[in-house]
């Protein structure tokens, strides 16, 4: 089966949430990132950060099998969350561990 890499794009405050939403879906490892956006889009920006022009937000990234990734974003877009979350997704040709 496609291996995907599934990234979330979340504010901070939410980040917790959604992060074991998806780790009890996908049974698989959750990696937290945080990041600050600079930029002109602000549809997912709270007031504070308008004001900034800075947005605090949080990149989760989880492996997982293509077939599971519709339940992953369902597991996502039920978590009670303060702000929008974006998402995407990119295939994985190869990867592995190299002790």
């Amino acid at each position: 089966m496609t291996r995907m890499l599934l990234t979330l794009f979340c504010g901070v405050d939410d980040a917790d949430q959604i992060a074991t939403a998806l780790r009890d879906h996908a049974g698989a490892p959750v990696h937290l990132h945080r990041e600050a956006v600079l930029g002109r889009d602000y549809a997912d920006a709270a007031t504070a950060e308008r004001v900034a022009g800075t947005l605090d937000r949080m990149a989760i990234e989880v492996e997982l099998d293509a077939g599971q990734l519709a339940g992953a974003l369902d597991a996502a877009t039920r978590t009670r969350r303060r702000l929008p979350f974006r998402w995407r997704t990119v295939r994985l040709e190869q990867g592995g561990r190299i002790a």
